[in-house]
């Protein structure tokens, strides 16, 4: 059964913690493949009918040239970002045709080249045949290769030309590789015998398995498998080894029985980027999704050295074929792969379990699934995302993803942005802490995403009827032959650092796997490293061994810190030989990627000033940027050091220093910086001052500071007073003291760089001066004497002189301080003046009091006021303005005084007679005047007002007022709705009820106004009485009063007359008058309040009906209508008028409106009109007569 292929591709994303920093993976910007042979080149009809297609996935926008070396063919492609091209085919016929159509030389090189990193894949397609491989970019390719095929034998069958193939590719001009094949080759090579050929750059060899005849089963007749065939890079004829790639496969291909034929290539992996762990899981056969069924597959495990331990599931593996590899069917489930050196892992897919369960009889034919190869990537060279595009050709119809996650990631695995639901993951079978999960992709042609926190491996296969694919979805391609890496020497975490920073010491690092001869570190190369010297070591002694992943790597490093002088990334390049490697005088290359980021910067500030042997503030001004400063450094000229973030240096000499400033990262980062500050010279502060003085006498001071270099800009003076002074010349000035005492002056100078001298100092005497004082006991009169007593004073020594002005042409010099008196005369403003001296003869200020001596005043006052307790009287002194006291006696024992006004008011609070009313002034000056008097005869007590008022207080009726005061003037009357200055008694009506507040207030004959009394009277309303309608009856017929009253129990009632009642005492009696009318009023006296209220009603008692015999209706008011009385007592009655042509005029009941004389609203003439009226009563009674309507 012939088969058909699906490719999936896919494109690795970078991401997560760069594997070595060596980031080498399946993107990249040039690959080289060729055109590997396929039996349906020239076998199957219809022969030719594979295409080879390039498929390019990029993340930027990408210019993509495809060319075909030793031909003029090439294609250009601009490709958008995040899409994939796949319109690139292959010429298979002509000149341009690139197909290897045998073994051997073929200069037919593919050649791929991008302006940015793609993804690229090779995919050969036909019908029912097809095979597809990742490609590896030129900077993944080595030294070292191993080919990895399969059996072409097991499936009992021959067909013709199904070779194993191997091809080594040439990227560089002079490459020579050394082949040593595992079996026979078609051309003829042995196994074990090596051959050397040459290459240019896109030029290959093939190498075929030797096989034929074909046709016809016989095993020997099938190709040799040539897994284990060695390729190595040699020295070329330029003495360079140069890397080359290296493709396996096979131009058919069936694993056991039953199996389809399928075409299969892989680009092998250098044997550099070969690991120590794998995680395997076979593939699904089902359309279930059954991540639990059972399906076989097979593996090979590749080692490049016999003696590697490698263990399955922890049991070692025995039974090494061909020197090279170990071989098996795996479990149900999954396997975890270890070894102690490089291995390398290829898994094979096989149709619907045909390989174990042969024959299969459910399905019949087992449709699904075809053989295929793919080499599985070790844990170490996982990755955190994929993005990769699934292609629906050759009828695939189920696609599945295996996946190898990390368990305690397996929260973060999203597929196209989701997680996979949990029954499609589960721990792997033997290896629990990593996981396995299950995805199949459904729909056309898509591109797809893996994601996750961790790094993880993966493999995508497809199911189709005979059909199936199946490959590593992406890598990384690192050499796991070494792990180059750096430390900063600072950082006290002993782990590698990921990035450096400028002026940063670091050391350098690389872990070989295996002990090297010699070292070659190319320093040299690296720009801005320090120290840059190319250092070769030959036997180096490694610094310690690391076991990584289950293998040993030798630890080696220079014991020398560097720096880099600017950021960015650098590489630096170590050459390192040992006896194991097999290429290139056994030396390989190693790189340390550094990553220099801008690190934190350092720099300071000194604070000014900055002078000789005095302390100095410097301050760092550290910007840390993205890190965490935790020390800093300064060393000055004289190697002192200080280590906190600020410091106080003091400089022994003046002139220019040189400070350097470091501060230190966490990471081990170093921020650097060295600047030069100027160091002053510092001034020296000297004076001289003037001999002994008195308070407020002047000194003289005299500047005599210098300065060895620079100027004195200031001088700041201390004069131990508490005033200073700044001066910037040293020109002599003088200073007033205005106290006595010790003081302690001191100078210090400032030069005009800020530098402060020492402060001089000088100690200066001033004497005291007394303080003159003195009192007088008061200003005076005319004529009187004043009494001085002296209240000098000084605080040391004594006061032996006294002198005295009395301000009147006299004076004196007295040597005590007695009081004494002097008289003056006359009148007038006089100033007392003393001047006072002590023993040390200094004096003191002439103090002075000025006195008035006055002329004695005369006063008189007047008076107004009512004669009446409680009111106010006015007394006004004659004399006025300003300097008086004015005082008073009011007779009453009560006295006042003032010195703002004349005038005063007094309230008598007692009836009293015979006031003595005492007035005197005192001046400002002490002069005091005579005693004014005057009498007020008597004070009278005030009246008090009182009255009453009726005892029944009803609204609407009038309230009397009473009041039995005698002597009233003047009568004021507040009566709550009204005012009066009526004499009582007197009337009020109230029309409302509530209560209401009355007031009266009197005055009698003397003026003398009582307090106001209040009273507040409660106006009750009127009884809620009525008689009832009015009321018209027969004769001999009795009728029930209709009286009402609300709450009767709260009164007393009565009807008038009591005549033809049957009570007068009830609401509603019963009434039997004969023929007349009659008024009935009914009276309701509320039993509290006494108020009365009075209603009444009419009765008419007709004998017989009373019928007018005429009316007016002249609309003057009187008899205008035809109203008949008494008709109301027939309700069912009719009325009728006609005029004299028995016309009918008016027609009513008894409840009608009376007829007014007109018809259908126009007057009638006057004239007679005959009436009928049907009374409607028990005796049908129909009364007839004339009506005479009268205008």
């Amino acid at each position: 059964m012939k088969i058909k292929y699906l490719l999936i591709l896919l494109t690795t994303l970078l991401g997560g913690q760069l594997l070595n920093g060596q980031n080498l993976s399946n993107r990249g910007k040039e690959f080289w493949l060729g055109y590997g042979f396929n039996y349906k080149f020239q076998n199957e009809l219809p022969v030719n009918d594979q295409e080879l297609a390039i498929y390019i996935s990029t993340e930027q926008a990408a210019v993509v040239n495809v060319s075909i070396n030793g031909t003029t063919w090439s294609q250009t492609l601009n490709i958008p970002a995040n899409t994939v091209d796949a319109s690139i085919l292959i010429p298979k016929s002509g000149t341009n045709d690139a197909r290897v159509l045998t073994d051997g030389y073929s200069n037919k090189g593919i050649h791929i080249v991008s302006d940015v990193p793609v993804a690229a894949y090779a995919h050969q397609y036909g019908t029912m045949v097809s095979g597809a491989t990742m490609l590896m970019p030129v900077e993944t390719y080595g030294y070292s290769y191993y080919s990895i095929n399969y059996y072409q034998d097991r499936s009992q069958s021959n067909p013709p030309e199904w070779y194993s193939w191997f091809f080594v590719i040439a990227s560089e001009d002079n490459t020579r590789i050394r082949i040593t094949p595992s079996d026979t080759t078609k051309a003829g090579w042995l196994p074990g015998q090596t051959y050397t050929v040459d290459l240019n750059k896109g030029e290959m060899f093939h190498v075929f398995g030797k096989g034929g005849p074909f046709g016809s089963f016989q095993p020997e007749y099938c190709s040799k498998d040539m897994t284990g065939s060695k390729i190595v890079s040699i020295p070329g004829s330029d003495g360079v080894c140069h890397p080359v790639g290296v493709f396996s496969g096979s131009g058919g291909l069936r694993l056991c029985r039953g199996d389809g034929g399928e075409f299969v290539h892989q680009q092998v992996f250098p044997s550099q980027a070969w690991g120590t762990r794998y995680l395997t899981y076979h593939t699904i056969n089902n359309t279930a999704t059954n991540i639990l069924e059972t399906n076989r597959n097979y593996y090979r495990v590749c080692v490049q050295d016999p003696t590697t331990i490698v263990k399955r599931n922890g049991v070692p593996l025995t039974g090494l074929i061909k020197n090279f590899f170990y071989e098996f069917m795996d479990s149900t489930g999954g396997d975890y792969i270890e070894s102690d050196k490089p291995i390398l892992v290829s898994q094979y897919t096989t149709n619907k379990n045909q390989c174990w369960n042969f024959p299969t009889t459910s399905p019949s034919p087992p449709s699904y699934g075809d053989p295929e190869m793919f080499y599985l990537s070790p844990i170490e060279q996982g990755q955190k995302s994929v993005r990769f595009y699934v292609s629906r050709k050759s009828s695939i119809d189920y696609v599945y993803a295996n996946i190898h996650i990390p368990t305690i990631a397996v929260s973060s695995l999203r597929v196209d942005g989701n997680p996979i639901p949990a029954p499609f993951i589960i721990p792997h079978p033997n290896y629990p802490s990593y996981s396995v999960a299950l995805t199949r992709f459904i729909g056309p042609a898509a591109q797809h995403t893996i994601t996750c926190d961790s790094t993880f491996t993966a493999t995508v296969y497809g199911l189709g009827n005979y059909e199936s694919y199946g490959y590593n979805v992406g890598t990384f391609i690192n050499n796991l032959n070494y792990y180059g890496y750096f430390k900063n020497t600072l950082n006290p975490n002993p782990q590698p650092d990921s990035s450096t920073c400028p002026k940063t010491p670091v050391r350098l690092f690389v872990k070989l796997g295996y002990p090297a001869t010699s070292i070659h570190w190319r320093l040299s190369q690296v720009p801005g490293l320090f120290p840059n010297t190319d250092s070769v070591i030959s036997n180096p002694i490694p610094i310690g061994t690391e076991l990584i992943n289950g293998r040993v790597y030798y630890i080696y490093t220079l014991q020398q810190d560097f720096t880099f002088a600017q950021a960015g990334t650098f590489t630096v390049l170590v050459d390192y030989t040992a006896t194991v490697i097999e290429n290139c005088n056994q030396t390989d290359r190693a790189k340390i990627i550094v990553l220099v980021k801008p690190g934190p910067t350092a720099d300071f500030n000194a604070i000014a000033p900055l002078c000789v042997n005095q302390p100095v503030q410097l301050n760092g001004n550290p910007t840390a940027g993205i890190y965490n400063l935790i020390g800093y450094n300064w060393l000055f000229a004289d190697n002192s050091t200080a280590n906190t973030l600020n410091t106080i240096k003091t400089f022994a000499v003046s002139g220019n220093q040189a400070i350097r400033f470091r501060v230190f990262a966490d990471n081990g980062c170093v921020g650097d910086t060295t600047k030069n500050i100027s160091i002053n010279d510092i001034p020296s502060s000297l004076f001289n001052a003037s001999g002994n003085i008195c308070a407020r006498d002047s000194v003289l001071f005299t500047d005599l500071s210098a300065i060895a270099t620079g100027s004195i800009a200031t001088r700041e003076w201390n004069f131990g007073d508490g005033t200073t002074l700044i001066r910037t010349n040293n020109n002599p000035f003088y200073h007033t003291y205005s106290l006595p005492g010790t003081y302690n002056v001191w100078m210090t100078t400032t030069s005009a760089s800020g530098c402060k001298a020492d402060t001089a100092r000088r100690t200066i005497t001033v004497y005291d001066r007394p303080t003159a004082a003195f009192t007088i006991d008061r200003n005076i009169c005319a004529g009187d004497s004043i009494r001085l007593t002296d209240a000098s004073t000084i605080a040391v020594g004594n006061i032996p002189t006294r002198e005295w002005d009395f301000g009147d042409g006299t004076s004196s010099i007295r040597t005590n301080a007695s009081p004494f008196f002097h008289p003056y005369s006359s009148p007038g403003t006089y100033t007392i003046r003393l001047v006072v001296k002590s023993d040390q003869g200094c004096a003191s200020d002439t103090t002075s009091v000025t006195i008035q001596v006055t002329a004695k005043p005369v006063v008189q006052f007047t008076l107004n006021g009512k004669a009446c307790v409680d009111s106010s009287w006015t007394f006004t002194s004659s004399l006025s303005g300003s300097g008086i006291t004015w005082f008073w006696s009011f007779g009453d024992g009560q006295v006042a005084q003032s010195n703002t006004s004349n005038q005063i008011i007094h309230t008598y609070l007692n009836s009293q007679t015979n006031l003595t009313i005492k007035h005197w002034i005192v001046y400002a000056s002490g002069c005091r005047s005579d005693t004014s008097e005057q009498v007020i005869p008597r004070i009278d007590l005030n009246p008090i007002a009182q009255f009453t008022t009726s005892d029944t207080l009803c609204i609407n009726q009038a309230v009397r007022f009473q009041s039995n005061n005698t002597g009233i003037q003047v009568w004021e009357w507040d009566l709550g709705n009204r005012r009066s200055n009526q004499a009582p008694p007197l009337s009020n009506t109230y029309t409302g009820v509530g209560s209401f507040i009355t007031q009266l207030r009197v005055q009698n004959g003397s003026g003398c106004w009582s307090l106001p009394i209040q009273k507040t009277l409660t106006i009750n309303p009127l009884p809620i009485l009525t008689a009832g309608s009015d009321k018209m009856i027969q004769s001999g017929v009795g009728i029930t009063l209709d009286g009402a009253l609300t709450n009767a129990v709260d009164h007393l009632f009565y009807w008038t007359p009591g005549a033809f009642l049957s009570s007068t005492t009830v609401l509603t009696p019963v009434a039997t008058p004969p023929a007349g009318t009659y008024v009935y009023q009914i009276q309701a006296t509320h039993r509290i309040n006494h108020c009365i209220n009075r209603d009444q009603m009419i009765l008419t008692v007709f004998d017989k009906l009373a019928i007018p015999t005429g009316f007016t209706p002249n609309r003057d008011g009187k008899n205008d209508v035809w109203n008949i009385p008494g008709l109301a007592l027939y309700p069912k009655s009719i009325v009728r008028v006609f005029d004299r042509a028995g016309q009918l005029m008016y027609l009513s009941n008894s409840s009608s409106r009376p007829w007014d004389g007109q018809y259908k609203g126009i007057p009638l003439p006057a004239g007679a009109y005959v009436y009928m009226i049907e009374l409607k009563d028990e005796k049908n009674q129909v009364l007839k007569g004339t009506l005479l309507l009268i205008r």
